[in-house]
């Protein structure tokens, strides 16, 4: 048995005063004389023996109920097996870690279970005694958690605790429990507790299969004299709704062109959601509005359409209607519109590229600019062109090729370059093969082949699902969709007779079965291979509708600028690349979503080709937004930071999972004990620590000994004053 309280015992001092006061009145019977009464001398003796028995019966009740009233306020206890038989004088070494990801924002009837997790952990600071020591971890500081010192200044501990804000950082439980584990390991003392303080949120202790959590949990030690506790918060159910990804399934960014948005949201709660609200903002402007259904427990998806009004950097994202988790109810997201494209044309003659040229033409805005820089040079030259400053290289009947300028162009486009490759009547198809398709890894040419006008060839299939054809046709039908029935064909009288390979994709094929148009991945880059010239010599296809717009999204395709910018999770330290600034010796600065700017240094530079590119390997960002790198005033890039979707999901972690959680932590069900939301927490936890507190027994055990001194002591006073004394 312990003490919670020793220092009251001293009142045990005070059970001497019922023995002091009956010494102290005890005194000497006064004698009367009466005439001789033989037969009332037994009676005396019978009298005086039973107000002596009931005098040592009160003052024994008596020193009973001082005892057991000092007793009550000391608080015994009785040790618990799961403990062990350590005292509660010896010295602690105590782990809290603190829930504070952003499903901590959810309220009840206490209010928000963030502020009451720092409430009960005030409360928990309380018990701590002198020679104790103590950790603190809040899940966002995971995977980095401070391994310094224990701290004995448990006001400064406190302080910590009450500047602590919700994060959007989500961190697993095991991680946490690792490091516990790890500081636990080093410590002395022979008291070893850990204090977990969280809304319980399932997805915080589920383990996936081979997943870092499971070592995470492998690696932690605990020994068999740790006592964990969960204070559970939160006393009923959170209904949310939240936005789980977006898809930016348009892969050719213009301006005043629809870009297709796919949201899709998750709805967390035990009733359906009708008719929710979801709008797309794009610069901070509504340029789109739906709304989403779903029942219980269920998810519901919308392709949103929204058009960038300027090139640049596009800022963007999805919101849904608020609800009790606010964070999840935004999504971000980064297009990239370019605003202009350098191509260089190298060409046998300008005939060549008379075409070509006038398609690009077609893309001139009223301002009279295109999108495109067209820069004309012969192959004679090519070895003097600065293809750093190129995003797209076309070649168009250049007869052949040197071993450098093949490994040239291998290398511009592994490096991120896009190639467009028109044949012509001058081509060497051996040299081709020999030299410039085997350094790109592209199937050969198996030869030219003519025909006259009445047994041209026509396309046969198209890959309207290419990002190339989107937006060029009218929603296909879906009876047509593999087919080139929807698309004029061009009567095709000389082509090249290749095939893709299976290195490559066929976007168009012909009625022969030859390949038209075909599409390889090589590297960072990409290579669209044609199996016409682009004259009226070979075909009618510079003529077609198709021909321009064809032409105008290939070179943006394949420049890699119009594309949708990576996004990253809150908590992470992501690797983000972007173009060098025009500007020598400028300094890199990180621009946060508060505004705040920290300078940075590159972790790397490749020189890629359309400009050089610079890797930044950036510390852990821990707010939800839109980051920006510059270069002096120039903005390099803007990447969107999102919260983990995982923490979406407010369900409580069920018994059987927990009990699996801590049989992968090797702890034993009988060290850990839950205190619920409606348990009286320092009390609760001080019963837990040292097993079944006895002062309420105590105190009714003292109140019946008070009925009882009351009852004796009525009966003592009549019997003293009817009992008389004979001498």
């Amino acid at each position: 048995m312990v003490f919670l309280n020793p220092l009251v015992l001293l009142g045990l001092a005070a059970a001497a005063i019922p023995l002091i006061l009956h010494l102290l009145n005890l005194r000497k019977l006064r004698t009367i004389e009466f005439s001789t009464l033989t037969f009332l001398k037994e009676l005396q003796q019978t009298k005086i023996r039973r107000l002596k028995l009931r005098q040592l019966l009160l003052l024994l009740i008596r020193t009973l109920l001082i005892v057991f009233i000092v007793l009550a306020f000391a608080r015994p206890a009785l040790h618990g097996t799961m403990f062990g038989g350590f005292g509660s004088h010896a010295n602690s070494t105590i782990v809290f870690i603190l829930d504070d990801s952003f499903s901590m924002a959810a309220a009840d009837e206490r209010g928000e279970l963030f502020k009451q997790a720092k409430d009960a952990m005030n409360r928990l600071f309380e018990l701590l005694k002198e020679g104790d020591e103590a950790f603190l971890i809040r899940l966002s500081d995971l995977p980095k958690a401070s391994v310094e010192p224990a701290t004995h200044d448990f006001a400064a501990l406190k302080a910590a605790v009450d500047e602590s804000q919700v994060s959007g950082i989500r961190r697993p439980m095991s991680e946490a429990l690792r490091v516990a584990g790890r500081l636990l390991l080093l410590s002395k003392n022979a008291n070893k507790e850990v204090y977990i303080v969280s809304d319980m949120q399932r997805t915080l202790f589920l383990l996936s299969p081979g997943s870092r959590q499971g070592r995470d949990l492998a690696d932690s030690t605990f020994d068999s004299q740790v006592k964990f506790f969960l204070v559970e918060l939160g006393s009923k159910p959170v209904a949310n709704v939240a936005i789980d990804s977006i898809e930016i399934r348009t892969q050719i960014f213009e301006r005043e062109k629809p870009v297709r948005i796919f949201v899709s949201a998750s709805n967390f709660g035990a009733a359906a959601i009708h008719d929710y609200v979801t709008s797309v903002y794009l610069d901070g402007n509504r340029t789109a509005q739906g709304s989403l259904s779903a029942g219980a427990w269920g998810s519901a998806s919308k392709e949103f359409s929204a058009t960038p009004k300027r090139a640049g950097f596009i800022k963007g994202y999805a919101e849904l209607e608020s609800d009790a988790l606010e964070p999840d109810n935004r999504r971000f997201f980064t297009l990239y519109v370019p605003e202009r494209i350098n191509v260089a044309m190298v060409a046998n003659s300008p005939a060549d590229t008379r075409f070509i040229t006038l398609a690009t033409e077609a893309g001139k805005s009223g301002e009279n600019r295109t999108l495109l820089d067209i820069q004309q040079t012969s192959m004679q030259k090519f070895p003097f062109l600065n293809i750093e400053n190129t995003n797209v290289l076309l070649l168009s009947n250049v007869p052949s090729f040197s071993p450098g300028d093949a490994d040239r162009i291998a290398r511009y486009v592994r490096r991120g370059g896009g190639l467009i490759l028109f044949p012509g009547s001058e081509i060497q198809p051996e040299n081709y093969n020999t030299v410039l398709l085997r350094a790109l890894n592209i199937p050969p040419f198996e030869g030219i082949s003519r025909a006259d006008a009445q047994s041209s060839l026509s396309f046969q299939n198209v890959d309207l699902d290419h990002p190339l054809f989107a937006t060029i046709f009218e929603p296909p039908d879906q009876s047509k969709r593999a087919g080139a029935g929807r698309i004029e064909s061009p009567a095709i009288t000389s082509f090249v007779r290749r095939q893709t390979g299976k290195q490559g994709r066929t976007l168009i094929s012909l009625t022969d079965g030859n390949a038209f148009l075909s599409e390889y991945k090589i590297g960072e880059g990409r290579v669209l291979v044609f199996s016409v010239a682009p004259n009226m010599a070979w075909s009618d296809f510079p003529i077609k509708g198709l021909f321009a717009p064809l032409l105008y999204r290939s070179m943006i395709y394949l420049s890699s600028l119009g594309e949708a910018v990576p996004s990253f999770t809150v908590g992470e330290e992501p690797a983000v690349s972007a173009k060098r600034s025009q500007s020598n010796g400028a300094q890199y600065t990180l621009v946060s979503p508060d505004g705040s700017a920290e300078l940075i240094r590159p972790a790397g530079q490749s020189e890629g080709i359309a400009s050089s590119v610079l890797s930044f390997r950036l510390n852990r960002l821990s707010a939800p937004g839109f980051y920006e790198i510059r270069g002096g005033s120039v903005p390099l890039t803007v990447f969107a930071m999102n919260v983990d979707p995982r923490e979406s999901d407010p369900r409580k972690v069920s018994a059987d999972e927990l009990a699996k959680f801590w049989q992968n932590a090797a702890v034993n069900p009988s060290a850990v004990r839950v205190i619920a939301p409606t348990d009286e927490l320092q009390s609760t936890v001080l019963q837990l620590r040292f097993g079944v507190e006895l002062w309420k027994h105590c105190l009714a055990l003292a109140l019946a000994l008070a009925l009882l001194e009351m009852a004796v002591a009525r009966d003592a006073r009549s019997s003293q004053q009817s009992a008389p004394a004979l001498s």
